[in-house]
């Protein structure tokens, strides 16, 4: 009797089934691969004196890669860690942010956001390369760098939910060494700057999340930073705190004239920043730059015809989606949305008449989470910088 193959049932075949497989032994290779050039790089850079950049960014991050490397097995049951291989976090990763400038760093869940903050609060040691904060190495002065920055992380863990928010703050300052002299005057105009000098005695058990993440950014603003560091600042705040709290950001970087590394998912509050943005993914950078440069590399211009008639609409449908150079994003009754390059007058040319019932036609701007999907599912092996 013949052997039968064997199918499985999430992957749909043997055949199937073994494609991935070998895909998936391909993917490990390259990882590998990729982790060890790192490492290898590092030990080539060991033993030299790198002197810091002549330059007036207070944040410099040079070529700087991270490998987390697995634990041996007999100590991976303590840190109850799930890494198995090399896992490449950073790859030859290099900004500078310039006093009085806000940096927005974009990126899918895994793109190497958190590692690069931990990186430069000095919490990480990358493998290669090196990071400056206000001319000091964050791995060699590490102590030092952390008086010069102002870090909020994204989760509230850091916060003494069972103390005042006062308390917070005092207990705040005095690791940061601030005198006691100046202490409490420093607390009370932070709580009121961030608005929650009402609320100085109310335990942190009892804010909301909106006062958890003001108490968070007093926190980072308590000791004057020159570089603040702020991790998803606005996560857990509805639209409103979200933009209160980022004007509050804007005044602190401007009137102090520091720079700021800000993380978010919230794609509408990063465009409404006006600033530049770094995209992640992978550990690499698939583009630095401004928002508006962005758009006029990959933003390909949309067009909303309305029609008299649905009828109208549906006959120029028919006749438009058969043009290359134009895709039909949608219709929707008499509104007919299309992505193309071309000019309107060779459009109506191309339509052989078919738009003769046309109403209106507005321009539209592609939305920022699609934008930034097309560039990092569209070009993913492409990076582009402004």
């Amino acid at each position: 009797m013949a052997d039968v193959p064997r199918y499985n049932r999430r992957s749909g075949g043997a055949g199937r089934d073994k494609s991935e497989r070998r895909e998936a032994a391909e993917r490990y290779a390259a990882e590998a691969a990729r982790s060890e050039r790192l490492l290898a790089l590092e030990q080539s850079r060991k033993g030299r004196r790198l002197k810091p950049p002549e330059t007036d960014a207070l944040v410099v991050v040079d070529h700087v890669s991270k490998v987390y490397v697995p634990s041996p097995p007999w100590m991976r049951l303590l840190l109850r860690s799930s890494i198995r291989r090399p896992v490449v976090a950073l790859e030859d990763f290099s900004l500078d942010v310039q006093p009085g400038q806000i940096l927005a760093v974009v990126g899918p869940n895994g793109a190497g956001k958190s590692t690069l903050f931990r990186v430069l609060t000095g919490l990480t040691t990358p493998t290669s390369g090196r990071a400056y904060v206000c001319g000091l190495d964050v791995t060699q002065k590490s102590h030092e760098v952390r008086r010069l920055i102002g870090f909020a992380p994204a989760d509230e863990k850091t916060l003494l939910l069972r103390n005042t928010c006062r308390e917070n703050l005092v207990f705040h300052g005095q690791l940061q060494g601030i005198p006691k002299r100046r202490l409490m005057r420093r607390v009370n105009e932070t709580l009121d700057f961030v608005g929650l000098g009402n609320a100085a005695d109310r335990v942190g058990i009892a804010l909301s999340s909106g006062m958890k993440a003001r108490l968070q950014l007093a926190r980072a603003l308590l000791h004057r930073p020159q570089v603040l560091i702020l991790d998803e600042p606005t996560s857990a705040v509805d639209p409103v705190a979200a933009y209160e709290l980022l004007e509050l950001i804007k005044q602190v970087v401007k009137d102090q004239n520091a720079a700021a590394l800000i993380s978010s998912h919230r794609l509408e509050e990063i465009e409404a920043l006006h600033n530049d943005v770094v995209l992640l993914d992978e550990g690499l950078i698939k583009y630095r730059g401004n928002l508006d440069t962005l758009r006029s590399i990959w933003e390909e211009p949309r067009l909303e015809i309305t029609f008299h008639a649905e009828l109208e609409c549906l006959r120029a449908y028919n006749q438009l989606q058969r043009i290359p150079e134009v895709e039909v994003v949608g219709v929707e009754g008499t509104t007919l949305t299309l992505a193309t390059s071309i000019g309107l007058g060779k459009l109506f040319a191309l339509a052989n008449g078919e738009m003769s019932g046309v109403q209106s036609i507005q321009e539209l701007k592609l939305p920022l989470r699609e934008l930034l999907a097309k560039i990092l599912i569209d070009k993913a092996d492409q990076p582009v910088q402004a």
